[in-house]
């Protein structure tokens, strides 16, 4: 997959980052010792996974990340040689370690989540004020995730606010606590089913996700990922659903693939596209996040599969 260059990186807000291990059974089962077959670890949360797809891709990216103890060492560590720029602040609580347990037999995949540690208040200010100077330099932002005890939703919106006026694309995902950056306004609010149904209670996506719009003016667009049930697309023109082909090969793991599919909207809306391209934009998106699966590194594809599941993703303008 060729995705064209451009000079100014994505940047993706971390704020609440995870050094993840990720343990492969043969079978997992549960109230049992079990032990692994296989181990690795790697960088983890949200938007980390968001950069991983761009440095997978040979793609500028950038990071903004409270990092602490050994376990936020590794986290830097990793982003640095990957090639990810880094604004980031060192905290006096660990980061978190999470684990993700694959059981191939039956193509169970099981997370498990420690508790972050709390953000002192100058922490907050030193990436705050990092982000303030720094941020005119991006193509386009990032807000993925909840946010660790001492940070707010209005962080998140301060960022959006920023960047709104400095014309910078903006891509939310999350949903606990985002009422001020939806007032903010961002450019695409990336969710699943689930979330969007919390947000904006309805059993109809379509209708939740123009609920979004109507109740957030500047709000420019809704896209809802469903697993492999179809995506929806909403901006405040049309509506269209997405068809996603069937996994060329059996499912490893789905975690970080709606950030895959986060990190290819914002990539492509720092590339200047405008809003009549998101349907295509979210395609290849999807596209990228269904490749991510089948493999147990969040967030990392082939691209040639990408490409294949592009060419048959079925767009469909519904309203």
């Amino acid at each position: 997959m060729r995705l064209n260059m451009e000079p100014r990186p994505v940047l993706a807000i971390c704020l609440n980052p995870a050094w993840q291990k990720i343990l492969t059974f043969r079978l997992l089962r549960h109230g049992e010792v079990n032990r692994a077959a296989a181990l690795s670890e790697c960088g983890g949360g949200k938007g980390v996974n968001v950069v991983r797809t761009l440095r997978h891709l040979g793609l500028p990216a950038a990071a903004a990340v409270f990092h602490g103890g050994d376990s936020g060492r590794k986290l830097l560590a990793e982003l640095t040689a990957s090639g990810v720029e880094t604004l980031a602040v060192a905290t006096a609580g660990q980061t978190r370690t999470c684990m993700t347990l694959i059981s191939q037999e039956n193509r169970e995949v099981t997370e498990l989540i420690e508790p972050s540690a709390p953000i002192a208040p100058a922490e907050v200010a030193a990436l705050r004020g990092m982000l303030d100077r720094e941020l005119a330099r991006f193509g386009a932002v990032t807000l993925s995730g909840t946010v660790p005890p001492g940070v707010d939703g209005q962080f998140y919106a301060g960022v959006a606010a920023r960047a709104r006026t400095l014309g910078i694309p903006v891509v939310l995902d999350a949903v606990n606590d985002i009422h001020a950056t939806l007032q903010a306004g961002v450019t695409v609010l990336k969710i699943n089913a689930a979330e969007l149904r919390a947000i904006a209670p309805s059993k109809d996506l379509q209708t939740s996700a123009e609920k979004v719009l109507q109740d957030f003016s500047d709000v420019m667009a809704v896209a809802v990922t469903d697993g492999p049930a179809p995506a929806w697309l909403s901006t405040r023109k049309k509506t269209w659903r997405l068809t996603i082909p069937e996994l060329p090969g059996p499912l490893v793991s789905a975690i970080g693939g709606g950030d895959c599919a986060t990190a290819i909207m914002a990539r492509r809306l720092a590339e200047k596209h405008d809003l009549e391209q998101l349907p295509d934009i979210f395609r290849e998106a999807l596209a990228c996040a269904s490749a991510s699966c089948l493999t147990e590194i969040p967030s990392v594809f082939d691209p040639a599969i990408a490409a294949d599941l592009k060419a048959r993703v079925v767009v469909e303008c519904v309203s």
